[in-house]
């Protein structure tokens, strides 16, 4: 009896597997993805430090979130240590490589100069690039990671300035980031162009603004508080009103909640990328769950979840989508999240190794990501986002990146006058 009791339980268990009911990623296997993406991206680095291929401006993004997926990962490589911080070395001698130096002024909403020297730095090489704002907000977080404030710059344009605060004018990297926040509060679309007051375009001053964008120096503005960078007070002021024109809030709508691309949604240009986007934006504005804009934005990821990438669009499989995403979402409701605010999840699995929770959002996301990983430690990306993009992206995701959050609460702000203060949040992993 006991052997067919046995028997039974066994072909039941086959029965289940064959109908396909996963079994959530576990951490071991989180941790093999992870480690087989970082062994995966240390095959496409150029000669140069460059990651993966392309036009510069390619090549600086690739080379920035390349640089942070290890960077966030720098605990965990064992054997590679010696060999990923060359690659790191290499990598951050590249995009100092890249940057130009821009001469700013006070703008009418304030001044941007935080270090008084009259120049704000871009990791784009001459004059206006579509792409600046782009490249730049990817560069800066790979910097802002190393940890190292005080080393002094030896490669590229900033070699040899006299205008930094290092021995002898010397620029640190503390310097360059300082200069890049500098650089996004003297680009930031002023009062006078309307709807579009607060964002940010395709390089300073543009003349308008679009929500994909204006993400980046916001994601930069939060990691340059681990050199102790804080943004001007008048940036936040103003995203504010960027932030309010940009998210449908008409609730008769199929779009309430979602951000637009360069108005309120809907736009034709991936309502699930801009709202995850959003979300970065409310919580760097000092907002949190209550308040009716972010519940909203929460809404319709909730009711998107499940959507998959088709163009600009969708969720799972859109790499820019899903690390958009996982920002905010990270920011706004953390990794520990169960049950609301986002509940329209793929199946539970029913099995997950994790002591800190069950299934939520970040699991589904994981359990998505070990499954699509391919042989070679990549993923095969989406539309413009290729695997050079997609593989550091989804590494950061199944690591548990945390972005560093420093969300003052509004009163402070007004007594204080400060666009960021308090602490930095501290990063929790849950894998290890």
């Amino acid at each position: 009896m006991k052997k067919i009791l046995i028997m039974f339980i066994a072909v039941l268990m086959i029965g289940v597997w064959c109908v396909g009911v996963a079994v959530a990623a576990t951490e071991a296997e989180k941790r093999a993805a992870i480690d087989a993406g970082l062994a995966y991206l240390a095959t496409q680095q150029q000669a140069n430090g460059a990651f993966g291929t392309g036009g510069v401006d390619y090549q600086v993004a690739q080379t920035g979130a390349a640089l942070l997926s290890f960077l966030e990962e720098k605990e965990n490589w064992g054997a590679n240590a010696a060999a990923y911080q060359t690659a790191v070395n290499n990598g951050i001698n590249y995009l100092l490589g890249q940057v130009s130096v821009v001469p700013i002024a006070a703008q009418p909403a304030g001044n941007p100069d935080g270090d008084a020297n009259g120049v704000g730095v871009k990791f784009y090489p001459d004059g206006a690039n579509i792409r600046d704002t782009y490249v730049t907000g990817l560069a800066l977080p790979a910097i802002a990671m190393t940890g190292t404030p005080n080393a002094v710059v030896t490669v590229g344009p900033l070699a040899g300035r006299t205008d930094g605060s290092g021995a002898g004018g010397a620029w640190t990297y503390r310097d360059v980031v300082q200069n890049t926040i500098d650089y996004f509060a003297f680009g930031q679309s002023d009062p006078s162009t309307g709807v579009y007051a607060g964002g940010w375009r395709y390089y300073a001053n543009y003349g308008n603004s679009d929500q994909s964008t204006t993400q980046w120096p916001i994601i930069a503005s939060l990691y340059a508080q681990r050199m102790g960078v804080t943004t001007p007070a008048f940036v936040t002021t103003e995203l504010a009103k960027w932030v309010n024109y940009v998210q449908n809030m008409n609730p008769a709508s199929s779009y309430y909640g979602a951000a637009g691309y360069t108005g309120p949604a809907p736009s034709g240009y991936g309502e699930v990328n801009e709202t995850g986007a959003l979300l970065i934006m409310q919580k760097f504005l000092g907002w949190s769950t209550g308040n009716a804009r972010v519940d909203a934005a929460l809404n319709f990821l909730n009711t998107h979840w499940q959507d998959t990438a088709s163009g600009w669009d969708g969720n799972f499989g859109n790499p820019y989508a899903m690390w958009a995403v996982y920002k905010g979402l990270e920011l706004m409701i953390g990794l520990n999240d169960m049950g609301t605010p986002i509940t329209n999840l793929h199946d539970n699995p029913g099995d997950i190794n994790n002591p800190n929770h069950g299934w939520n959002w970040w699991e589904d996301y994981c359990e998505w990501l070990v499954n699509n990983q391919l042989g070679d430690g990549s993923w095969a990306g989406h539309y413009n986002w290729g695997p050079y993009l997609a593989t550091p992206w989804y590494i950061n995701i199944l690591a548990a990146t945390r972005i560093v959050e420093t969300v003052p609460e509004p009163v402070t702000m007004l007594l204080l006058g400060l666009g960021l203060v308090g602490l930095a949040g501290v990063r929790r992993r849950f894998h290890k």
